[in-house]
């Protein structure tokens, strides 16, 4: 049985962008740091919307995750499933061509630390993946 792969065809023209990378200052403080592959455009998506908490975005209140209220919240099991179950809806809504292959939550109940694990591949082509780990606690906010 063959497997087809789809790959975005501006991912083969190396001096086309696809989007701009996070952070947005380059390396030597001028410009943006841009992405050539999809795949390197997706992580960036998913990272922005797992950092932006919902009415944050200006005429898009709904975009987000929330993850930074949820570390002042009692970390149980509980909030830890409704919390996977966030993170999943919003990338259907928001981000549908990107597949959630693996996703795990981590807390620390003592001090407040929310330690997040997520790879990712493009839909129709999960050979090429990418991983996001984003570590919240109280202190940063």
């Amino acid at each position: 049985m063959a497997i087809e792969i789809r790959v975005n065809p501006l991912d083969f023209e190396p001096d086309i962008a696809i989007g701009i990378d996070l952070p947005m200052v380059n390396a030597v403080g001028s410009g943006f740091k841009l992405n050539y592959t999809t795949l390197d455009q997706a992580y960036a998506n998913a990272k922005n919307l797992l950092l932006t908490n919902r009415g944050e975005r200006i005429m898009q209140p709904d975009f987000g995750c929330n993850l930074k209220n949820s570390l002042f919240e009692q970390l149980t099991d509980d909030i830890v499933e409704n919390l996977e179950e966030g993170i999943r809806s919003q990338f259907n809504f928001w981000l549908p061509y990107i597949a959630i292959n693996e996703l795990k939550i981590t807390p620390s109940i003592d001090n407040h630390y929310l330690k997040i694990e997520l790879t990712i591949s493009l839909k129709g082509n999960e050979l090429d993946t990418k991983s996001i780990q984003l570590e919240l606690t109280n202190t940063q906010y």
